[in-house]
């Protein structure tokens, strides 16, 4: 499996239910384009953030207090295999396919921040069951 991670900013002056409505409607535009290449898509977007590990009055563990952090998005791509991956970026490649995708993307986010990962998942096979 291909994983790409992305790393999602709105644009200045965008709040950011703005941002979650453009971001929710330009994701289907990408899926019109390449869905059938994606065998999961998830976009995570932020509600809080912490960070900044302190020690606690109890020794040596670390505790975490809120901090600014600018992105608003991290959305996460999967792919079964290198030939759907590499489709994939053929489409986004093209000028005319490509263009109307990222043209869809200056009204509400920050390209210049735009960070994307590719990543090699690892399981640990402990997931929780509810209840």
């Amino acid at each position: 499996m291909i994983k790409i991670i992305w790393l999602l900013k709105r644009k200045a002056g965008t709040t950011p239910e703005q941002f979650r409505e453009r971001y929710e409607r330009h994701a289907r535009l990408g899926q019109e384009l390449a869905g059938h290449l994606i065998s999961r898509y998830k976009r995570n977007y932020k509600i809080e953030t912490q960070g900044g590990g302190t020690p606690t009055t109890h020794g040596s563990a670390s505790s975490f207090g809120p901090i600014e952090w600018a992105y608003d998005c991290i959305s996460e791509v999967c792919f079964a295999t290198e030939e759907a991956y590499a489709e994939n970026s053929r489409i986004f490649a093209d000028p005319a396919l490509g263009k109307r995708f990222y043209d869809d993307e200056e009204d509400f986010l920050d390209r210049n921040a735009v960070l994307m990962f590719r990543c090699e998942e690892v399981d640990t096979g402990t997931q929780r069951k509810a209840g």
